[in-house]
């Protein structure tokens, strides 16, 4: 599958904060898949993953953040889990440079690799939502619950922002709603369910 990710005009800096929001709570977490589960040894692909994880808790990043994770991914010898997850990593950093073709790029890579990574399809669907490609984020969300995240509450608040713009408030609610049966009373959850009820 080729991903051609067109923004329209100002769509980028109103969603962009949503969006690095999400992935700031998907990285928080010590046990992302794509992180502690994926990367298991040190060096290039160990410096990529702590590059990703500062791109998206500052919601800046340097380009030269991109070396390691382009090290690692050319290191022939690279265990398969370090290469998907380099790749996924890379292409969080990309995302964070605004460089969404060249994230698009790592995240199909990687599910390439392996087609059952749900935190490529999370990070993927955020693509398709900057460009406002609702339905192909609902279904990248939609896959990434399937094939598991270690944060399911992000994934539902993410599609259920995706279903809001589509004008499928019920939809849109139910999944806030199942966000909420994760983690009560979550604040970004919460406000969402809130501003549907005005």
């Amino acid at each position: 599958m080729v991903v051609r990710i067109v923004l329209a005009a100002g769509a980028a800096r109103s969603i962009v904060s949503i969006i690095l929001a999400a992935l700031i709570s998907l990285m928080s977490s010590a046990a992302v898949a794509q992180t502690s589960s994926l990367i298991g040894g040190s060096g290039f692909a160990n410096a990529c993953y702590q590059n990703s994880q500062r791109a998206t808790q500052t919601l800046g990043v340097a380009r030269q953040s991109l070396e390691p994770c382009n090290r690692a991914i050319n290191d022939a010898a690279l265990p398969k889990a370090d290469m998907i997850a380099s790749l996924v990593n890379r292409g969080i950093i990309h995302a964070a440079l605004q460089d969404y073709v060249a994230a698009a790029k790592d995240y199909n890579r990687a599910l390439e690799l392996d087609e059952t990574l749900g935190e490529a399809y999370i990070n993927r669907g955020n693509l398709w939502f900057l460009a406002q490609r609702f339905d192909a984020a609902i279904s990248d969300y939609d896959s990434a619950l399937r094939y598991g995240v270690v944060n399911e509450h992000v994934a539902y608040l993410n599609r259920g922002m995706a279903l809001e713009q589509l004008g499928q408030r019920e939809a849109a609610r139910a999944s806030y709603q199942q966000a909420l049966e994760i983690i009560p009373q979550w604040p970004p959850a919460m406000l969402r369910v809130e501003r549907l009820h005005e």
